[in-house]
């Protein structure tokens, strides 16, 4: 059981304070411990392997005397506390470059935790966590085995549930998606939640997978047609991007099948399609970050695959959503042949958090000339061609616009 090599010499190359900045950066809360002064906390331990949690231990922590003692695991896996120490605990790792490792939380009230303490390799000097970690690279190893024999039989699956909203102008007042929209179907409405009302003002659309770009966009341009025929007030306009409203982040959620969450896809996607679309996104769109649109950000699904959510609403054109399409379907057929990692670097990073375009567009011309040169690329260049054109001509989406006009909706 170890880490890669290169992601473990970077993780023990940075200082506290420059792992600290990372994880701030991110959204994510750190108070080191320190032996210097009495840290007395309850703490709970949270181990992870290849992203996945393998159990969560209450650990009593006396930093003066290094003293730490383990309860039996106590927490209920089905919980909302378990479900957000297990999410937490795997952006750690994720943000600092690694897939496994034991993270240390402690609670701050009800609904939030702080990273106290990381271990790249918790495993090494506690026999009961060696033997821990080792089952689960077996069982890895088994499901390998399983997912090779099945891989003739297996298609990938790519669908979507971009956000829009709609406005009411000139005075900029959001008409909630749920007035037009049902909860559930192919043009629905997404729930927000405001001073403990739930509220569905945002409209989102959810298109049938496809195994190609082709049969995807065709689903697309259904879900857009259904939602034009049950929003009949042409007087609204129709804005999607990162935030084309105040204190409304927009996703534009893509989902997978068919193909294993890992570590190197994600960082894949992170890097050759969450980066270039920062670079083209409206200046407004950066606002969503830190609390939206975090690298990285996943969630696995009960159908078996996992939402990748880190993207804003690409909805704007035909033109970025067709870029966004092709570019998803490339990166999961050829992500182990895309090896630049521009976000790697402390400067890329802070860039890609801040919205600055003009440190994004230095890391730019690698990731195209990694496209380009795919052997596959010709069979998605329709698709992603006008993209990385935009993206050598420094163009930005503007999210005030009427989408409706360029999709050909009104």
């Amino acid at each position: 059981m170890q880490q890669p090599g290169q992601a473990l010499r970077r993780f023990r190359q940075m200082t506290n304070e420059e792992k600290k900045r990372r994880l701030e950066r991110s959204g994510i809360s750190v108070r080191w411990m320190d032996d210097s002064i009495a840290d007395f906390a309850i703490g709970y331990a949270v181990e992870i392997y290849q992203l996945q949690v393998l159990e969560i231990r209450r650990r009593t922590i006396e930093r003066r005397s290094d003293v730490r003692t383990y309860d039996p695991p106590a927490l209920d896996c089905h919980s909302q506390l378990y479900t957000r120490m297990e999410r937490l605990a795997v952006r750690t790792l994720y943000t600092l470059g690694l897939d496994s490792g034991e993270v240390v939380l402690t609670l701050l009230g009800e609904r939030s935790c702080q990273v106290r303490d990381i271990a790249a390799q918790p495993w090494l000097n506690d026999r009961r966590l060696g033997a821990l970690y080792e089952a689960a690279a077996r069982k890895e190893e088994v499901q390998e085995e399983e997912t090779l024999t099945e891989r003739g039989t297996t298609e990938l699956l790519i669908g979507m549930d971009p956000e829009f909203l709609l406005v009411r102008m000139p005075e900029g007042r959001i008409v909630p998606a749920s007035k037009y929209l049902g909860r559930i179907g192919v043009a629905g409405c997404d729930a927000v939640s405001r001073r403990g009302r739930t509220l569905y003002p945002v409209a989102e659309l959810r298109p049938a997978p496809g195994g190609d770009p082709v049969r995807l966009l065709k689903h697309l341009r259904q879900a857009f047609a259904i939602a034009a025929r049950r929003i009949p007030d042409q007087t609204l306009i129709w804005q999607a991007g990162g935030m084309p409203q105040p204190g409304f982040p927009l996703g534009g959620h893509l989902h997978f099948s068919g193909i294993p969450l890992n570590g190197p896809l994600l960082r894949t996607l992170d890097n050759y399609l969450a980066l270039p679309l920062a670079l083209l996104e409206d200046k407004r769109a950066a606002k969503r970050r830190p609390h939206y649109g975090n690298l990285g950000d996943f969630r696995r699904q009960s159908y078996g695959g996992f939402e990748y959510r880190t993207l804003p609403s690409f909805l704007v054109s035909p033109q970025l959503a067709k870029g966004v399409i092709g570019m998803a379907f490339l990166i999961a057929t050829q992500y182990l042949r895309l090896q630049c990692s521009p976000l790697d670097g402390e400067k890329i990073h802070q860039a890609f958090y801040e919205g600055n375009r003009s440190v994004l567009k230095e890391c730019i011309e690698p990731l195209v000339t990694d496209i380009v040169s795919l052997e596959v690329y010709p069979q998605y260049e329709a698709y992603v061609g006008p993209l990385l054109e935009s993206l050598r001509k420094g163009k930005q989406w503007d999210e005030s616009r009427d989408l409706r006009r360029f999709w050909k909706l009104s």
